[in-house]
């Protein structure tokens, strides 16, 4: 494994790779960003087309690798899509006594027994396990204990646990296309955990926030509490919803997609009721007049139906508005929408904005912008991961070479 760090956000529009070299500070520096479009391969998180997805990751990797020092032979995998999903878990579990006279320390083994508990839930048949986010703990009725509370005395210590699963043979499909373009996979992310890495600060995610990454074919919704993933749920709608829609008015999806982008606006305090254009219509038989108000209302109508769905799901959680003063941040293309702001802070009831990456450092500008969002969080979260692994390798090889050293002490 060479250490350049690669991102592979495989979506339903577009195949987007983001290439980075870590930095000795923890932090990385981006090298290299390629995109290329794929049409239909992929349709709400579920890959269709093998033979386009793997052209697509061909063409987004050569472009990422273009100013790269070493070339990208393994990459952080995004996984989003209808069937990703996550719940919750408590495992309780009483702090052992190994000698009754002395006091009930915790010990890492009974940390290790609550978070087993936790974890003990059936997942639905056919499921596989993608993530799995330590959130808290709590020490007889004291909740929210953010660390391991090693060496307290207690009588009970409980973990809470979030899982996030998704559909294993979907999942193994976008393997399989990776691997069929020649690269290994290093690790698989929630599309939303990654995208969260990428543009919220720690700030939002420890005061509480919501992201909405809207894509192509879905929308997925993640809710941050106390530094951690709370809730994760993906909405089956996203912009190729709207430029379906715009599609009736029988234009060419190319059309209907320049109207959605250049033209629309999603909120009905920014039409202009007297301005109107010419359109191609379907079949290329001549042209026709639309006006702003029609075309933005057939916009907003289903931006308002996402925004619902977005609302639902925050509902899902369990956490109240008042416990997520981080409001709503949305990323993905279609956050680009004008007037999608206002209509999701209208429709949603909390202050919302538009979340860019940030916190690295580039040497493109392409990746600046929402679309990057999960691509850009896959190479920041992957470095965590690698220096996460380091240190449990480390661990194990200080223990084995401490077992080693009693032994040989025991043997003098």
């Amino acid at each position: 494994m060479n250490s350049l760090l690669a991102g592979l956000d495989i979506g339903t529009s577009s195949v987007t790779c983001v290439a980075a070299e870590p930095l000795s500070d923890g932090g990385v520096r981006i090298v290299g960003a390629g995109q290329a479009q794929i049409d239909g391969a992929v349709r709400e998180g579920v890959l269709l087309d093998v033979a386009q997805t793997v052209q697509a990751i061909r063409r987004a990797v050569s472009e990422a690798a273009l100013l790269c020092t070493d070339d990208i032979r393994s990459v952080f995998l995004s996984v989003s899509g209808s069937h990703v999903r996550g719940f919750e878990g408590i495992g309780t579990v009483s702090v052992e006594k190994p000698d009754s006279d002395s006091p009930h320390e915790i010990t890492g083994e009974d940390v290790a027994r609550a978070e087993e508990a936790a974890r003990l839930v059936r997942l639905p048949q056919g499921a596989r396990v993608l993530d799995i986010v330590k959130r808290d703990y709590c020490v007889d009725g004291f909740d929210r204990i953010r660390r391991p509370p090693i060496g307290l005395i207690a009588e009970q210590i409980s973990a809470r646990i979030y899982t996030v699963m998704a559909d294993r043979l979907a999942v193994s499909n976008f393997e399989s296309a990776a691997e069929s373009a020649g690269l290994s996979i290093e690790g698989i992310v929630p599309a939303a955990l990654a995208s969260g890495a990428a543009v919220l600060t720690g700030d939002e995610m420890d005061m509480g926030v919501v992201l909405a990454d809207i894509g192509g074919g879905t929308t997925d919704v993640a809710v941050f509490r106390n530094g951690t993933l709370a809730h994760l749920g993906v909405v089956p709608l996203g912009g190729n919803s709207i430029t379906s829609d715009l599609q009736a008015l029988r234009v060419p999806w190319d059309q209907a997609e320049k109207l959605k982008t250049e033209w629309a606006v999603a909120s009905s305090d920014l039409v202009d009721p007297n301005q109107s254009t010419r359109v191609a219509r379907l079949g290329g038989r001549g042209t026709f007049t639309v006006s702003h108000s029609v075309v933005s209302q057939v916009v907003g109508q289903r931006a308002e139906e996402i925004f619902e769905a977005v609302a639902q799901e925050i509902a899902r959680s369990g956490i109240d508005y008042v416990d997520l003063p981080g409001g709503l941040i949305l990323t993905g293309g279609t956050s680009r929408l004008r007037g999608i702001v206002e209509l999701a802070g209208r429709i949603v009831g909390m202050p919302t904005d538009v979340g860019v990456p940030t916190g690295f450092e580039t040497s493109t500008d392409l990746v600046l912008s929402p679309e990057f969002a999960t691509a850009v969080g896959l190479v920041i979260t992957g470095r965590e991961r690698r220096e996460a692994a380091g240190d449990d390798r480390e661990g194990l090889l200080s223990g084995f070479f401490r077992w080693i050293s009693g032994i040989a002490g025991r043997l003098r």
